[in-house]
């Protein structure tokens, strides 16, 4: 009975953030530990951007909602694809979401700041808001994608190197 509730309790704790990837699960892998070279390689778009504005929802009742933010941007520099200037990135507010909120507070968004972002196309599915299905999605919420002032400059000087060889 042991062995049992046991094989049950992971089979839920594995799963319980599949549908929202509210885990860190990069590959398959849990807490994995990316490079700053692989995550070029696996996203369509890395660019440094700026935060204009954002929209946050957060159900006040127990309805199905699922708490988020949509962030509008503007790009600063492009090192991989060819994002507009204006985009927005969708993040669910769980723990595998991506914020840019202000790092002193914490609360609203970090307006004017700027961020290196490694972007995929929406996996847009019937259990998110339409707002999400036009914006991109930050590849790994627990990966390089950070606040630009956090880089040091050998990170830098990577990225700008990554970005010539495209």
């Amino acid at each position: 009975m042991k062995g049992w509730f046991a094989a049950l309790a992971a089979v839920v704790f594995l799963t319980a953030g599949s549908p929202a990837q509210a885990l860190c699960s990069y590959r398959g892998a849990l807490d994995a530990k990316t490079t700053l070279e692989q995550e070029f390689r696996d996203s369509r778009y890395v660019v440094r951007a700026r935060v204009r504005s954002a929209e946050s929802h957060w159900p006040d009742d127990a309805s199905d909602d699922d708490p988020w933010t949509l962030y509008r941007l503007e790009v600063v520099e492009s090192f991989k694809g060819d994002l507009p200037h204006g985009f927005t990135v969708f993040t669910e507010r769980n723990s595998g979401g991506f914020y840019m909120d202000d790092p002193k507070s914490g609360r609203g968004p970090d307006l004017g700041g700027e961020y290196l972002l490694f972007l995929n196309p929406s996996p847009y599915g019937p259990n998110h808001p339409p707002v999400a299905k036009q914006s991109f999605w930050v590849n790994y919420n627990c990966g390089q994608s950070q606040r630009w002032t956090e880089l040091s400059s050998n990170e830098i000087r990577r990225l700008r190197a990554l970005s010539t060889r495209k």
